[in-house]
């Protein structure tokens, strides 16, 4: 068997196909298969098969890499429920609302278009990452042992209408018929994001203007990775030029979401999570809200102004999956601009908070500018990558030498002052220490991004 690099933190990603392959695919529903069967120790309803829910893209790879995972299933006695082109978060919804035991969907998220891969998930569409299944799978891949067909071979059916029942149980939180008429610009860069914005828009009272909206795997005018300001170039001069409202952008498989005001500014994903937490704990006082590490201290602050109980998580969406349920975290988010709610099994839920957003507008009646830019309070340096080969060794140094802070452990290191922090974490597949820092003013943060940037060079 190849040594492979397409297991990551999360999921499954490589270029197709030199790197994931329709083999791979089907060794990795196998794999998948067996997982199921012998660490989920799922088990077939009474008087039928067991049943898996798979979704897809739209990358031209797509559906090769599907019809070998549905091939693979079907030939381990595994019947598939084929939900087409969805989402991710409309993938979950699947899994989770029509109670599945566990689904796969192909997607390479927010990568380029030579890439693809799979993100799985178990019953109620809880996470399965490395530390809670994808380890298992990797090992199973990667192992001697040849796939057996057994008898009686699975089955495949389709089935439709997921993204408007997935769009339907979001808005069904809220009062979607509050929202007053709004001009909203919206790119999902051609993706799958066109398909639950456009589920939304057919439920609010608004003028769209459709940016890059048929979906095109290709991805012909722009990357599809908003938490990139230069995909957000085009979206931002018309909001100008149209005189937008809102402006909203998503990634390539739909789970990840930013927000820009009518002046084209992108509103930080820190405000965003502060907002939403602010309106949920209106009805919900004292309820827990997460917020990544990474994330701004205006964050904390407007959860605990608002009532909350703040709870700070690690990075990466199945770690912050496992502790809402372990913690009963009623809404979380990560700088990534993934927002995950209790209320959907914790999965992503990016129709909810764009329609949340939609409602604090239509309340306050005045414009987004209005709404956020009185929180935009510190400044944040963002996510810097540095090369960096004994990272461990890097960071041990660093907490070496600034003892004197208040030091964390969460996730990499965090080392907090009164008026300043920062955040040093590994990458869990490549060479690179990840730096975010931020202060209480632009002069603080300049300087202590070059100071700590030339110690983490200097190795």
């Amino acid at each position: 068997m190849k040594e492979t690099s397409i297991f990551h933190a999360y999921d499954i990603r490589g270029v197709y196909p030199k790197e994931i392959s329709i083999e791979d695919a089907y060794r990795i529903g196998w794999a998948f298969a067996k997982f199921l069967k012998t660490n989920l120790k799922i088990k077939p309803p009474s008087g039928g098969p067991l049943e898996v829910v798979l979704g897809m893209d739209m990358r031209g790879s797509s559906p090769f890499l599907a019809r070998e995972l549905i091939r693979s299933f079907n030939d381990q006695g595994i019947d598939v429920a084929e939900i087409g082109k969805v989402p991710t978060p409309a993938f979950y919804h699947a899994v989770a609302f029509k109670d599945f035991p566990a689904g796969v969907m192909v997607t390479a998220s927010h990568n380029p278009k030579e890439y693809n891969g799979m993100k799985f998930c178990g019953p109620k569409a809880s996470a399965i990452g490395l530390g809670s299944g994808l380890e298992k799978i990797q090992e199973y891949f990667e192992s001697s042992e040849t796939p057996q067909p057994v008898k009686p071979r699975g089955k495949m059916r389709s089935v439709e209408g997921i993204n408007s029942s997935y769009v339907n149980q979001e808005l069904s939180y809220l009062n979607p018929a509050k929202i007053k008429k709004i001009k909203i610009a919206a790119d999902p860069a051609n993706t799958m994001g066109a398909l639950e914005l456009e589920e939304l828009f057919a439920r609010i009272d608004c003028e769209p203007i459709k940016v890059n909206w048929e979906l095109n795997g290709n991805m012909p005018v722009h990357e599809a990775n908003p938490i990139k300001p230069e995909t957000l170039r085009q979206l931002q001069q018309i909001i100008l030029n149209e005189k937008a409202d809102f402006g909203i952008a998503t990634d390539g498989d739909g789970d990840r979401i930013a927000f820009l005001d009518e002046k084209a500014q992108i509103i930080p994903s820190a405000i965003v999570l502060g907002l939403v937490a602010q309106e949920l704990l209106k009805k919900r006082p004292g309820a827990k809200i997460g917020y990544d590490l990474r994330s701004s201290k205006i964050t904390r602050e407007m959860i605990e102004r608002a009532g909350g109980e703040p709870v700070e998580t690690m990075v990466g969406h199945s770690l912050i999956k496992k502790l809402m349920v372990e913690k009963d975290v009623l809404f979380s988010g990560e700088l990534s601009s993934h927002y995950y709610f209790r209320e959907n099994f914790n999965y992503e839920s990016p129709i909810f908070v764009a329609a949340v957003l939609l409602l604090i507008r239509s309340d306050l009646d005045k414009p987004f500018s209005e709404i956020w830019q009185p929180f935009n309070k510190y400044f944040h340096s963002g996510e810097l990558n540095f090369q960096v080969e004994d990272k461990a060794g890097m960071m041990e140094k660093l907490e070496k030498k600034y003892a004197d802070g208040k030091a964390s452990k969460l996730d990499g290191l965090k080392v907090e002052y009164k008026d300043w922090w920062f955040s040093v974490r590994p990458s869990n597949t490549e060479p690179y220490l990840r730096l975010n820092l931020e202060a209480d003013t632009e002069a603080i943060m300049k300087n202590k991004v070059e100071k700590i940037s030339k110690e983490i060079s200097s190795q």
